[in-house]
């Protein structure tokens, strides 16, 4: 991972934790349910952008395996590498509400 991949992504993750942060805040304060999920909103696209550049970051590494690598076995196995991390990350990206009696 290069330094400004590293950073962009550090920068990233700690927006999010200073809007968690934010919202622990409005919970215990008693604020409105429809403010504090505007600031989960927050919180879900910043971790959001950052698995994103997550998985940029991991392509780019990857890519002189898949374009260059003579081994069909090897690229293959790079492939199914990041296919792997995308369906982790947009397991996690796609939440279900889940009512409750």
């Amino acid at each position: 991972m290069k330094l400004d991949q590293r950073s962009e992504i550090i920068r990233r993750l700690r927006c999010a934790a200073g809007h968690l942060n934010a919202v622990i805040k409005m919970v215990e304060a008693g604020e409105p349910c429809g403010q504090v999920l505007h600031q989960l909103g927050a919180v879900e696209s910043a971790i959001h952008a950052a698995g994103s550049k997550l998985i940029i970051c991991q392509a780019q590494a990857s890519e002189a395996i898949i374009l260059d690598s003579p081994s069909p076995k090897q690229r293959i196995a790079e492939l199914k590498r990041l296919q792997s991390l995308y369906t982790t990350f947009i397991k996690y990206s796609n939440h279900k509400i889940e009512v409750t009696p």
